[in-house]
């Protein structure tokens, strides 16, 4: 299974995806005028690896920014992390935020709320 590495610009998120290593994060901005077609191969990624997981999964989200379309499939993601729950697998997500940024945090409540997949805000230093 190859993995994703995708390196962010100001438009779209850094992305790892790597089985292998067991790193799956995304981070930095994600406003991708086509939302739906730049996440596509990772839904296909994401659903390979679900027909053959590592025993734990852990995805951390360290966003700075998204819009709404992003919004969407990164709830996408979860439905897909909470099929693998259902599997029996263990799988648990690190939402982090900026203590400044409340919407960020709430963002991060907000997907808790609405899946079964844990999940764990986590506060990060402001950086300079």
């Amino acid at each position: 299974m190859n993995s994703i590495f995708l390196k962010g610009t100001s438009q779209y998120p850094d992305i790892t995806l790597d089985k292998a290593t067991g790193r799956f994060e995304f981070s930095g901005n994600s406003i991708p005028e086509d939302a739906k077609e730049f996440f596509s191969p990772l839904f296909e990624w994401l659903d390979e690896y679900i027909a053959n997981p590592n025993q734990e999964t852990v995805v951390y989200f360290k966003m700075s920014y998204y819009n709404t379309p992003s919004s969407k499939m990164f709830f996408h993601i979860f439905k897909k992390l909470e099929l693998l729950k259902q599997k029996g697998n263990v799988v648990r997500v690190k939402w982090t935020y900026t203590e400044e940024d409340m919407d960020m945090r709430d963002a991060g409540h907000d997907f808790a709320e609405n899946t079964t997949v844990p999940v764990e805000l986590i506060v990060i230093p402001e950086e300079d």
